[in-house]
């Protein structure tokens, strides 16, 4: 074998994921705090952006490779697909936020906090906060507690939303 065809060889392995750890997925279109989620999520709740919405949570890819491997359900004892599980919480996610969405009535929201009601789950190089509750100030002053988003994922102090989904 010439050192030309072992150099392509290596590459294609590499760029297949056959080398090297599978710990340094990176989450993509990620933010500062889960504060900054909350506000990207305010705003494009006002412009009334459901693409945009969805730019911010987790992506199938980031699922699949940085998510899914590190859930108790991914066992193969568990017999449950990857993919399965993926459409499972998208479409979740996807009703809750495209309700919310239409219900959405503007009074000029600014972000006052971020809290979890919810348990911090740690996952090697994530970690999941759950139950997420906003406070909310509107344009009278009026401040409110609301849930727009039902987590946030966090890798190396970079946040944004797991999924839309609710309880």
């Amino acid at each position: 074998m010439g050192p030309l065809c072992l150099v392509a060889i290596l590459f294609l392995s590499a760029r297949c994921g056959l080398l090297g750890p599978k710990d340094d997925f990176r989450l993509g279109q990620t933010l500062e705090s889960s504060e900054a989620v909350a506000r990207a999520v305010v705003d494009r709740f006002r412009a009334g952006d459901l693409a945009g919405l969805r730019l911010l949570a987790v992506t199938e890819t980031e699922f699949h490779k940085l998510v899914w491997p590190q859930l108790p359900a991914s066992r193969p004892e568990r017999n449950v697909p990857w993919d399965y599980a993926w459409q499972d919480l998208s479409a979740k996610s996807d009703a809750n936020l495209r309700g919310r969405l239409s219900g959405w009535q503007d009074r000029g929201f600014t972000v006052v906090s971020v809290a979890f009601t919810g348990e911090t789950t740690e996952y090697g190089t994530f970690r999941v906060h759950r139950d997420s509750v906003l406070t909310l100030r509107d344009r009278d002053g009026s401040v409110s507690n609301g849930r727009l988003f039902g987590s946030i994922i966090e890798q190396g102090g970079r946040f944004k939303v797991f999924s839309y989904v609710v309880d």
